[in-house]
This record gives structure tokens, C-alpha cells and sequence, in this order.
């Protein structure tokens, strides 16, 4: 059975296309580099480095009906300064 999200309207989504959609997108500086996808089952677990840098890698956790808009939102509030250990950001949809 294959992987669905609702990452937008009326189009089936796998692990293929949430990688197309999100690669190489501005992650406040540097573009966004998908490391790895995890689905769940309730949600999508994204790890993201930016540019060249994998020591400073988060993870993001996305609703399967949160939008790559909001999923890229989450993206803008990496402080990569912040710490160097992997960190976690949300974009949940609120339904």
C-alpha cells in the first residue's frame, strides 16, 4: 500500500515527492538538504541538514496533513547557532 500525505490538495504524495518538494528549499540560509524520511504512520519525521553542514542537522515533525508551506515555515526557525546535538522542530496541522 503506498505511503499517503496531503502535502497538497488532490495529489498523492510518497517519500519520492516530499523529498523533490523540500530539497534544496531556503532553510533560513542555506538551502535545506533531506538526509532521511520516516513515516510513522501519524507522522512524517524529515531530517534536514543545511548547505554542506550534516553536524547540525534537525529533525522536523510534520503532520501527514501539514503543507510543505508550513513544513518550510518550520524551516525558517532553525537557529543553527543554537547547538550543535540534532533538535527537533514541529509543523503540525491543526485540524
Amino acid at each position: 500500500m503506498p505511503v499517503r500525505a496531503h502535502l497538497i490538495p488532490e495529489t498523492e504524495k510518497s517519500f519520492d515527492s516530499l523529498f523533490s518538494a523540500l530539497d534544496g528549499k531556503p532553510a533560513g540560509g542555506a538551502p535545506a538538504r533531506i538526509l532521511g524520511i520516516y513515516d510513522d504512520g501519524d507522522d512524517w519525521w524529515i531530517q534536514v541538514a543545511r548547505g554542506d553542514d550534516d553536524v547540525n542537522s534537525i529533525v522536523v515533525q510534520a503532520s501527514h496533513c501539514a503543507s510543505v508551506f508550513q513544513i518550510l515555515a518550520a524551516l525558517t526557525r532553525w537557529n543553527v547557532a543554537e547547538t550543535a546535538a540534532p533538535r527537533i522542530l514541529r509543523a503540525m496541522c491543526l485540524v
